[in-house]
């Protein structure tokens, strides 16, 4: 069906004959500074349940490993805890830092090594439950399931505030 089209008068401007902007085309109800303001909060939504479920899948990867490991009994605890946590830095930096937060600059060396330093912590953090929940008499497996919401509390708050800042 054709559309009828209304012929503009001779003395309009290029301007007139352009539609308005509609509210959305303006960002919605909100100045250009508001709107502005409001982009900060759209990075963090959901940043806990990406880390929920990038974490998931880099624990059940890191951690069938480890339990393996534990479980062979063919490397002491501290070298079972480290091989884990090297595939769970290689997978993480790019998963927590591109996915979860978003980080601008991850090619650079300060989150880099903040990364890895905060990853060096949480390898002996590890290695020392696994250990003290051994000494009470706990199985090493056991102690290591038992730590991961620990564990995965202190990495997501080092991660935004620190890491990935």
């Amino acid at each position: 069906m054709p559309v009828n089209r209304q012929q503009q008068p001779t003395g309009s401007t290029e301007r007139d004959q352009q539609p308005a902007p509609s509210a959305d085309e303006q960002g919605g109800f909100f100045h250009d500074s508001d709107h502005r303001q409001s982009e900060q909060p759209e990075r963090k939504r959901g940043q806990k349940r990406r880390f929920g479920a990038a974490g998931l899948l880099n624990v059940l990867i890191t951690n069938a490993v480890l339990q393996i490991l534990l479980a062979s009994n063919l490397v002491a605890v501290a070298m079972a805890t480290l091989i884990s946590q090297m595939i769970n830095t290689c997978l993480g930096y790019a998963i927590y830092g591109k996915l979860v937060f978003r980080a601008k600059g991850l090619r650079h060396h300060r989150p880099l090594l903040r990364y890895l330093l905060l990853m060096t912590a949480m390898w002996l953090l590890n290695a020392a439950g696994i250990e003290a929940g051994e000494s009470f008499g706990i199985q090493r497996n056991l102690a290591a399931a038992a730590l991961i919401p620990c564990l995965a509390v202190v990495s997501f708050g080092a991660q935004k505030y620190w890491v990935f800042k």
